[in-house]
This record gives C-alpha cells, sequence and structure tokens, in this order.
C-alpha cells in the first residue's frame, strides 16, 4: 500500500512556486486567486511559511523570500551537476586565449566560482572554487543582474539591503550588456584585474557565466575583440552540448 501524499506540504510548495522574477513577492489575495483557496487558508500558509523562514515579510501581509528558502536554493545550485564537458571546454578556451578561465552561478550574495581553469603564466590571477565575487562590480555579477527584470534587480537589493538607485546606476551598462551578449570589468573590481564575461544559457535561462580574467594591462581593445567571439562560442558548444537530444 502507497504512503499517502500530504496535501498540506504540496500546497505549501504550490504558495513557493508562484514566486519569480515577474512576481518576487506574494500577499494572500495573490495566493487565494492563483490556488482557488479562501483567503483565510492562504493567509495561514502564508503565516506558516514565514514561521519556518521560507517567507519574510516585507510589509504588512506582504511576503518575499526568506533565508531558509534562499540558503536551500543556494544549496540546490552547489550540489546540482555541471554541464558535462564544462571543465574540457575551458580548459581548451585557457590555451586558445593564454588567461585563466572560469565559469560562476548565481548567489544572492553574488556570483559562485564553480570551475576554473588556470593561467600557465609566471604572473597570473588566481581564484579558487567556492569564491563569492561581488555583484555590482564584475562582469560576472552585472551579466547575472543585465538578465533580471527591472522589479527582480530592485528586488534583489532590497534583499541585501541596498537601495534601488544602486542597480538604477548601472542601467546603461546593463542594457548594453544585454545589447552585446557581453560583460566586460576593466579595472572595476579590483585595479589591476580586467575580465569578460558571457551567459551560459540553459533551457532559455541564464545558467553559468563564462569569463576569462586576468592581468588587466594584458586586456587591451584587441585581446577583447578575440576574446568575445571565442567565449561566445564556446558558451553555444556547452549549451548544445548539455541540451538533450530530440527523439528520432
Amino acid at each position: 500500500m502507497s504512503t499517502p501524499v500530504n496535501l498540506s506540504v504540496v500546497k505549501a510548495f504550490d504558495v513557493l512556486e508562484l514566486l519569480g522574477d515577474a512576481r518576487p513577492d506574494l500577499n494572500a489575495e495573490i495566493v487565494a486567486q492563483e490556488l482557488r483557496m479562501s483567503a483565510a487558508t492562504a493567509h495561514r500558509f502564508l503565516s506558516t511559511l514565514e514561521a519556518v523562514g521560507a517567507l519574510t515579510s516585507v510589509r504588512r501581509g506582504v511576503f518575499a523570500p526568506g533565508p531558509r528558502l534562499t540558503r536551500l536554493g543556494r544549496m540546490a545550485d552547489s550540489l546540482a551537476p555541471l554541464p558535462a564537458g564544462l571543465q574540457e571546454a575551458m580548459d581548451n578556451l585557457q590555451q586558445q586565449l593564454g588567461e585563466a578561465v572560469m565559469a560562476c552561478r548565481f548567489t544572492p550574495r553574488g556570483p559562485l566560482c564553480v570551475a576554473v581553469s588556470r593561467a600557465r603564466r609566471a604572473i597570473s590571477v588566481q581564484i579558487e572554487l567556492g569564491t563569492t565575487l561581488p555583484m555590482l562590480s564584475t562582469a560576472q555579477g552585472r551579466l547575472f543582474l543585465s538578465d533580471m527584470s527591472p522589479r527582480a534587480r530592485k528586488a534583489w537589493a532590497a534583499s541585501q539591503g541596498l537601495g534601488a538607485d544602486v542597480v538604477d546606476a548601472l542601467e546603461a551598462t546593463l542594457a548594453d550588456i544585454r545589447r552585446t551578449g557581453i560583460a566586460i570589468n576593466q579595472g572595476d573590481n579590483e585595479p589591476d584585474i580586467g575580465a569578460i564575461s558571457v551567459p551560459v544559457r540553459m533551457d532559455g535561462h541564464l545558467s553559468l557565466t563564462l569569463s576569462t580574467f586576468g592581468m588587466l594591462s594584458r586586456f587591451d581593445a584587441a585581446f577583447r575583440d578575440r576574446a568575445g567571439p571565442l567565449l561566445k562560442d564556446t558558451a553555444m558548444r556547452i549549451t548544445t552540448e548539455t541540451a538533450p537530444s530530440e527523439a528520432m
């Protein structure tokens, strides 16, 4: 005999799945309408999810993702397998460019380095797996920000204790990233370090950033013009090789 399903747990996950880029917060009216339940039941679910840390109250009757949900999401990202062939593709790219290459995943605190191919140079920039980069001042972070909706960016800023004006000040830069598909750091985070970053998309969503980085003195216009297409080609190959094959 199969074990009965706890429908309250199922419904709680249904509530959480109402959150997204287009809807960064919830209230009882939205939950009741979307899930066809009474306002009292919707409020009870929201209050319970807040009590366990899955949601947090941002103002009276309005709830956003809480610390427990954020932590579980970060853990899921860190445990999720990386695309097959990612390291080999990064190593090949590193040999072509002569500079270090890394891949990052999104976390609310900033891009998380999940794979790296080190440069074989006497003087090079090193980064360790598990390093979290700043969101606002790095090419990788700005790439993630550029992929968010304006509302999602403001929600992210609020979750980090930042004012909306902080991300508004980057709007021209983010628009340029969306137009070109490339984010460039010319010493914005650390004065002597340059970086070029492109998106790796899975199922249409930004899954990883793929970047090359090194001493800023070597990241001149000629290098950027050569590195950009190579990064994009590598990102496309990673996406293509990871996508499930169509049924014959």
